[in-house]
């Protein structure tokens, strides 16, 4: 029983390892979602290109899109977590193990949350 729960700790880890090794990653706004949305997405995000960052300490997320180095905020066997925060708002990237991206931006002073779905695939050469 102990092997069991070892290995259901662990799962976690894998998943979110496997996310990592897909690294870089080319993130696109999402055509399957409806055309005004699609349309937004298009002229806000455009798209982004994804690196990780060498670093001894913590693992860091580079995004082409702002050029700012994001953070790992929490990692779990279903998505990774990305965040970048100011002052005045706070950029967050949330990535399943599909490569589904879910890019948000949260103004602190209006509380107010825009996002989009990205869509992106790996550009690691396997």
């Amino acid at each position: 029983m102990k092997f069991f729960s070892i290995i259901i700790l662990l799962l976690p880890n894998f998943l979110f390892a496997e996310i990592l090794d897909k690294f870089s990653l080319a993130c696109i706004c999402d055509k399957t979602i409806n055309a005004l949305q699609y349309f937004d997405c298009k002229q806000k995000v455009s798209g982004t290109q994804l690196d990780i960052l060498d670093n001894q300490i913590e693992t860091q997320i580079y995004s082409t899109f702002d050029e700012k180095i994001y953070y790992i905020n929490s990692a779990s066997g279903q998505e990774l977590n990305l965040i970048y925060e100011t002052e005045d708002y706070i950029s967050s990237m949330t990535i399943d193990p599909n490569l589904e991206m879910v890019f948000s931006i949260n103004y602190k002073a209006y509380d107010k949350i825009w996002s989009y779905d990205l869509k992106c695939v790996s550009l690691k050469k396997e």
